[in-house]
């Protein structure tokens, strides 16, 4: 797994304001994660066996693609969980960058309108005793 993933604020940082080296990286990076699969890491045959790939020849996308590996001992064997990055927030950010999507501008969202109530003046209110 890459030691250096960016964060998905970090990479809405680097796509509006840095260098284009350090834009080509975020998007390969990007790419990555929405490019991996979960059958890149493992498979699984006609009885439900599961078996991992073997780590070195897993393919750079399914690397940068992996978020944890958990392997944890039990009774009838070892259980592993794998956990993948969050595959449609790259889609969506690649997205908006490609100008797939439309992004919306901060005067374009509703405002919010304030509502100022008052009640009847005291002098107006009779109050009736029993």
């Amino acid at each position: 797994m890459t030691k250096d993933i960016i964060k998905i604020r970090k990479a809405r940082q680097i796509l509006k304001q840095g260098s284009e080296a350090d834009k080509d990286k975020v998007l390969h990076e990007l790419e990555a994660i929405a490019g991996s699969e979960i059958t890149d890491a493992i498979s699984w045959d006609d009885k439900g066996q599961v078996h991992l790939h073997d780590s070195n020849t897993l393919p750079s996308r399914a690397k940068k693609g992996i978020k944890k590996v958990k392997a944890t001992p039990g009774k009838y064997g070892t259980s592993i969980e794998i956990e993948m990055h969050d595959k449609l927030g790259a889609l969506r950010l690649l997205s908006k960058h490609h100008g797939l999507l439309d992004d919306v501008a901060e005067d374009k969202r509703p405002s919010v309108i304030g509502i100022n109530i008052t009640g009847p003046d005291a002098k107006d209110v009779k109050v009736e005793e029993k």
